[in-house]
């Protein structure tokens, strides 16, 4: 008998490799998940370091950052986080010239953050991954010395002590 079984091109087999590979990579982060690995379910958090600091602490035990509380508009248009440092509130659809912004970016205007020292208009993203619950219109939550009020007509948020805060909605936002 004679071999007359094809033969794999070199393109063939390159393509059963980046496959083969790529199945390997999902079945590792499939499994990272399920074990509870990886990405946080659930509510999103994020644990950072306070600002000012590297995240060191002086003992060798580590210390755990309060978690941050996340809500979103009832539309979903507006989505929240309330840290320790800072209330954040993105909007993802807006019909306002943002005048705040320290940035040049196409989509400038679209993230706000109240601080002890005052509201702003900051130029990084608010990253937010995860199931977010909805704060319901009229509804109040605090966090961290920051209390945030959802009504049909925006999302307000202020610092407790300072007073300073800012509104957002889609035809308009107010930094005060």
């Amino acid at each position: 008998m004679s071999d007359t079984g094809r033969r794999l091109t070199p393109a063939q087999l390159l393509l059963i490799v980046a496959v083969s590979i790529l199945v390997l990579l999902f079945v590792i982060l499939l499994a990272g998940r399920l074990t509870g690995g990886g990405e946080p379910t659930g509510d999103a958090t994020t644990a950072t370091a306070p600002a000012g600091t590297d995240g060191a602490t002086d003992d060798a035990t580590p210390t755990e950052e309060p978690e941050a509380e996340y809500f979103a508009s009832p539309s979903g248009n507006i989505v929240c986080a309330l840290t320790p440092d800072s209330a954040d509130c993105v909007i993802s659809n807006f019909q306002y010239e943002p005048e705040d912004a320290d940035c040049e970016e196409e989509d400038a205007g679209g993230h706000l953050r109240v601080e002890a020292a005052g509201a702003s208009m900051p130029c990084e993203p608010l990253v937010v991954a995860g199931d977010v619950p909805a704060l319901d219109y009229g509804e109040t939550t605090t966090a961290h010395g920051f209390t945030c009020e959802s009504a049909e007509s925006g999302v307000t948020c202020r610092h407790d002590g300072s007073g300073y805060g800012f509104t957002v909605a889609r035809a308009s936002y107010e930094l005060f």
